[in-house]
């Protein structure tokens, strides 16, 4: 991996403070901060493995501080969380540990493709899978087994160690389809998953010296308040607003990083 430049301007470190600010607060409310902290990062000579490295690593106290602003949705949730978290630890150790030995061709190559799937999933995964159940009354709160929402969150896990763009976004259209229709319950164990599943990423980057850090503390800053905030705003809009709000994002998301590898 590049080395990150050593120095950044004036400029360009109000910019990404400002981005991380901007990106807390989306990733709190809809996923996907890392859609401003990335191209923000490489604008400032990061290497793009490495300003994904970083990203991931300066997002993780924004997790914390929106599982924190969300403890009283996680009432009720002890079992699914206990169980997917172990999912979440082993798939993120997974894909923190493919990033590090993967070419900066397939990281750039493989990120539009997921980000789609993701947005798709969101967008159509909970008619689609009432559909696929025979429909009817109650259909969608019925749970996916749990070794099937096993399966699925290691598999979502592996792709937020590899990349975190988009992961949010991913984890609420996975706990659509194991049957959590309230929004803010499912942000809320968006946050807990994501705390526990970065931590351990951010450990193994740490520990492989793929952070860029001068860059680092300032994403850190701009994140950890923009996610509290972002958290706070969330709770106290209507569910289908948020829902929306989300829909439209991972769509305007994906559309970018489509226009960027072409």
């Amino acid at each position: 991996m590049l080395e990150a430049r050593d120095t950044m301007t004036l400029a360009q470190g109000l910019i990404l403070l400002l981005a991380s600010f901007g990106a807390g607060v989306l990733k709190a409310v809809a996923g996907g901060g890392t859609f401003l902290i990335f191209p923000a990062l490489m604008s400032t000579g990061v290497d793009p493995i490495r300003a994904n490295a970083t990203s991931t690593v300066a997002l993780w106290p924004g997790d914390v501080a929106s599982a924190l602003a969300y403890r009283r949705e996680m009432e009720g949730q002890g079992r699914l969380a206990a169980s997917l978290s172990i999912a979440s630890l082993l798939g993120g150790a997974i894909g923190a540990v493919l990033l590090l030995n993967s070419s900066r061709e397939t990281f750039s190559a493989l990120v539009p493709a997921m980000l789609l799937m993701a947005t798709l999933l969101f967008n159509f995964g909970g008619p689609l899978l009432a559909k696929l159940r025979g429909g009817g009354p109650g259909a969608e709160d019925r749970m996916l087994p749990m070794n099937v929402s096993f399966g699925l969150q290691f598999l979502v896990s592996i792709y937020g160690g590899y990349f975190g763009a988009g992961l949010g976004i991913l984890m609420l259209a996975l706990f659509s389809l194991m049957g959590v229709k309230n929004i803010h319950k499912a942000n809320a164990l968006k946050s807990v998953l994501g705390v526990l599943l970065n931590g351990l990423v951010t450990a193994i980057f740490v520990s492989a010296n793929a952070i860029a850090w001068e860059h680092g503390v300032l994403v850190t800053a701009g994140t950890t308040s923009g996610s509290f905030l972002g958290a706070a705003m969330a709770r106290k809009i209507n569910p289908d607003r948020v829902r929306s709000f989300v829909g439209a994002t991972a769509w305007a998301l994906t559309g970018y990083y489509f226009w960027r590898a072409a």
